[in-house]
């Protein structure tokens, strides 16, 4: 079984919550299925990457902000002036964070 194929659970979760979080109006969530498949993608590296960065696992407020902060230096342009958008993408990585623990992403 390929990568892709044995990832393809966990990343239609991680889909699916982008789906609900821009249907419930976040503007950091994706606009299209290719956007918020591409954020999945870059969602699961960067929480696949956590032991190996010393993410405290068990601190779900720091893997949020983490999580978070890793999108905003992938999607963005010029991460250093998000602001305010940086709530939205902890809404994000919440939501993120709850579907990868649904399925039991690992």
């Amino acid at each position: 079984m390929s990568e892709l194929a044995k990832d393809e659970p966990v990343l239609t979760a991680l889909v699916a919550s982008l789906t609900c979080a821009f249907h419930d109006g976040s503007p950091v969530a994706g606009q299209s299925l290719d956007r918020r498949r591409e954020i999945a993608v870059a969602a699961l590296r960067r929480i696949r990457s956590f032991r190996r960065r010393r993410v405290p696992i068990n601190d779900r407020s720091y893997c949020v902000r983490d999580l978070a902060r890793g999108l905003v230096d992938y999607l963005e342009d010029e991460p250093d002036l998000v602001g305010p958008l940086m709530k939205d993408y902890q809404f994000i990585a919440s939501g993120l964070l709850d579907a990868y623990q649904m399925v039991g992403g690992s």
